[in-house]
C-alpha cells in the first residue's frame, strides 16, 4: 500500500486544527501515523500552516500521494507546484429527495410531444 500525505483532526468541538501526518492509504484518520510533518490551523488569522519542507518533499520522492486540500496548501507553501483553483472540478452540491421526483415528469413530457410530431409528418 502507498503512502498518502493526509490531514488529521486534532482539534476540539468548533476549534478545528490538523496535523498534516504520513498515513498507510487505508489506515483510518485517527488511526496509525508513519509520521507527522507539520500542523494547519485555518481559523487563525492569517490561516497557519507550518510543515516540515525536507520531510515532505522526502515523501513525495518516495512516492506519498497528498490528498486534495494537502495539495494545494503544499503548492501554497512552495513544496510542490502551485494548483490553479479555477482549472479544479467543483463538488456537486447533495441535492434533496424531492428532486429526482420533480424531473422525472419533465424528462418523459418531452418524449410525449415527439411522438405526435412523428405521426404529423408521415
Amino acid at each position: 500500500m502507498a503512502p498518502k500525505i493526509k490531514l488529521q483532526r486534532v482539534g476540539t468541538k468548533n476549534q478545528p486544527k490538523y496535523r498534516v501526518v504520513i498515513q498507510e492509504e487505508r489506515e483510518k484518520l485517527g488511526g496509525k501515523v508513519i509520521e507527522i510533518l507539520g500542523v494547519y490551523h485555518p481559523l487563525e488569522e492569517p490561516t497557519r500552516f507550518e510543515i516540515d519542507k525536507e520531510k515532505a518533499s522526502a515523501w513525495i520522492k518516495k512516492g506519498a500521494q497528498p490528498t486534495e486540500k494537502v495539495r494545494i496548501l503544499l503548492g501554497k507553501a512552495g513544496v510542490m507546484s502551485p494548483i490553479d483553483l479555477a482549472a479544479l472540478p467543483k463538488k456537486k452540491k447533495k441535492e434533496s429527495g424531492d428532486a429526482p421526483a420533480t424531473e422525472a415528469p419533465k424528462a418523459e413530457a418531452p418524449k410525449a410531444e415527439a411522438a405526435p410530431a412523428a405521426k404529423e409528418a408521415a
